[in-house]
Order: C-alpha cells, then structure tokens, then sequence
C-alpha cells in the first residue's frame, strides 16, 4: 500500500489501483449510518433483501457496505446499487449485530447526491444542519422580497388574489425556478450516468433507447419496486405524496393562468376537484409519515435524518397555506388570502429549490435512472 497525496490513499492489487478515503466511513457515519460500525460482513443483509436475487451474484447489500468500511471511494461513486434499495428495512431488521444496513444504504445515497451535485451545495446542506436552515431561511426571504416588490395593489372590498399577486409575474417566475432547476437534475442526472456507466461504448443505441422508454417512465410513474417491500403501506404513502404533489405541480405551472385569478373558488370546476384531491392525498400522506416518524414502530421511520424533517416539514406547511388560501378565498376574505398566499410562496421557493435537485425529490428522478443505467451496464456486458 503507498500512500498519495492529502488523505487519500492508493492500494495496489493485479495491477489495478484503487483509491482509498481513510475518512469514508466517517463521512457516512455523519450522513445518518448509525450501526455500520457494528458490522462484521456476515451476510445476513443479502439473504433476507427482497432486491438481492435480482442482482444475481452480487451480494447486495453487502458489497456497498464493503466499499464504505474499506474506503473505496471510486467503488462506492461508481456503484448503483445504492439506489437499488428501496429502504425496506428487512436487512435491518434481521441483522444479528444491528448495524442497521439499511441505515447505511440510505446514507450512501445522501452522499451520492452530494457526489452528483455539480453545485456543492446539497454536501453543505446535508452535512450540517445549519446549511439547511440558512438555506430556508435565505430563499424564503428572497421570495418575499421579490414578491413585495411586484406586488399588485391591494384590494381589501372583495378577493382579487390575481390582482395582488398579478399572474404574468407569478406565472414566468413560476417557468424560470422550474427550467433552472430541472436543468440542475438533468446536469446532474447526467455526472450519475458518467460516474456509473461512462459512455455509451460498446451499447446498442437502438437497444439503450428502447430500455429507456421502457424502464424510466416505468418506474418514475409506480415506483414499482416499491412494491415487494414487507411494509407495503410505505409504497402507498409515497404514491399519495407523488401523485398529490403532482397534481398540485400541474395546476399550479402549466396551468396557473386557469388557477390564480380574481373568480370565486367554485367547488364544482374541474380544476377545483383536482385541487382538492391533491390537498387531500398530500396531508394523509404527510400526516402519515409524520406519525410514523414520531411513533418509530416501523423500522422506515426509526431514524430520521435532519433533511427527512426537513422535507415533511415544508410539505406540511405548504399544503396547509395552499388550504387556507383556498377555504379564505371561498369565504371571501381578502386580506387573510393574500397573506396565506404569500406565506404560500415564501416556503414553497425552499421547499422546491431545495427538495428538486439536491434532496428527496431528486431521489425520484435517479431511482428509475439508476435501474436503467444499471440495464445499460448489462447491455454492454451483452446481457
């Protein structure tokens, strides 16, 4: 073994080198791996995951955990596996020594994200819990000053929720965060598919083309693999956060110019419906996990990391802004509306900066990802 420069290492074996992070283990340890400490690589993690016969030799989980405990950085960076996990549980709670993989599994995927991130901010975000905060804190405040700025005037005789937050603003403000941060996923959607697969050499692009429309939209739409999870209630109220955000996404970007105007809230509109069963699958779904995580009866919800509060905390309040300027606006009154509209946008600039492409959010674009790159891997390898 030679050591290199700063503190890495380089281990020689077969004449392949690899690059060794004596720290690694600790950086995950921080990410939220509470018992990786505890393990001693028995292997009881890949017997009882439900994913492990799909990975045929692999032993999966255990491998990942592998390249954490021996500090292959490269290994771990360019491993997919990661994401292969759905954070069942059953590794965890089948581990004789509590180490609780899971646990690892899903610290290793805070840190691919913070390895994907071109940016450097979600490894400030998710290393410390002041990032975070500051980070709330800051585009809230943007968000408001902005929108104090160009504000429209204030009618107090009746509710003008479009005169007060005029809608060609709202509108092209809403476009420009959407496009800036989707284009942040796609860059770093695209570092995942250069740390994991490399190039396309060697793939059949007809077949890599073929596979991507089979597996993504698959797979980004169900959550499929959610599904063989013991804890099937998990797969559910992810569904109801996904589809009730979705909704909610749809009203609100492509179809705002329908959605905020000066008529009365009218319980019968078709748009008004679909308002409302996103509100509806939203706050069960939130209320659901947030139950889950203070009651820690289920082993997905045992340990919460700061940004997992961070998350349901945001979405919480920003479906019940986004209620009370509905139920005010049905009520005809003007100033409770606009002032739980602008608190409205004040926590939804965070929630979606911050969530889209540096945390959970973001998870749902690189899960279905990983499972085609991982397809891709296999395409190359002549599977």
């Amino acid at each position: 073994m030679e050591s290199s420069s700063g503190d890495l290492m380089t281990v020689y074996a077969r004449e392949v080198s690899y690059r060794v992070r004596p720290d690694l283990m600790n950086t995950i340890e921080k990410l939220g791996a509470v018992g990786i400490s505890k393990c001693f690589d028995c292997g009881a993690c890949t017997v009882s995951c439900p994913f492990s016969e799909e990975l045929g030799m692999a032993p999966f989980p255990r491998r990942v955990i592998k390249y954490v405990k021996l500090g292959l950085e490269d290994k771990l960076v360019a491993s997919l596996e990661p994401w292969l996990c759905y954070y069942c549980g059953d590794c965890s709670d089948t581990c004789p020594k509590n180490a609780e993989p899971a646990e690892t599994m899903m610290a290793v995927r805070r840190y691919l994200v913070t390895k994907y991130d071109f940016t450097g901010l979600s490894r400030l975000m998710y290393l410390t819990r002041l990032g975070w905060l500051l980070a709330i804190i800051i585009l809230g405040g943007i968000a408001f000053l902005i929108g104090w700025l160009l504000k429209g005037p204030i009618v107090l005789e009746r509710t003008e929720l479009e005169t007060f937050a005029p809608v060609d603003i709202v509108d092209t403000a809403g476009i420009a965060v959407f496009i800036i941060l989707a284009s942040i996923l796609l860059v770093n959607i695209y570092r995942m598919f250069r740390f994991s697969v490399g190039s396309l050499r060697g793939i059949p692009l007809t077949k890599a083309f073929i596979e991507l429309i089979k597996i993504v939209p698959l797979h980004f739409f169900t959550q499929l693999r959610l599904a063989k999870c013991t804890f099937k209630n998990y797969w559910y109220i992810h569904l109801m956060i996904f589809y009730g955000y979705g909704l909610s996404f749809i009203l609100f970007v492509p179809l705002l110019r329908l959605t905020l105007s000066n008529k009365p809230f009218l319980f019968v509109d078709p748009l008004s419906i679909a308002g409302i069963l996103s509100t509806i699958l939203l706050i069960i779904g939130a209320s659901l996990m947030i139950k889950g995580r203070l009651e820690k009866k289920t082993h997905v919800w045992r340990y919460s990391h700061h940004t997992d509060w961070m998350f349901i905390t945001l979405l919480f309040l920003v479906t019940i802004t986004g209620i009370l300027t509905g139920v005010f606006r049905t009520l005809n009154y003007p100033l409770p509306t606009y002032i739980s509209f602008a608190l409205h946008i004040v926590l939804v600039t965070p929630f979606l900066v911050l969530e889209v492409p540096f945390a959970k959010w973001s998870h749902l674009a690189y899960r279905p990802f990983s499972i085609y790159f991982y397809r891709l891997n296999q395409l190359r390898g002549g599977v």
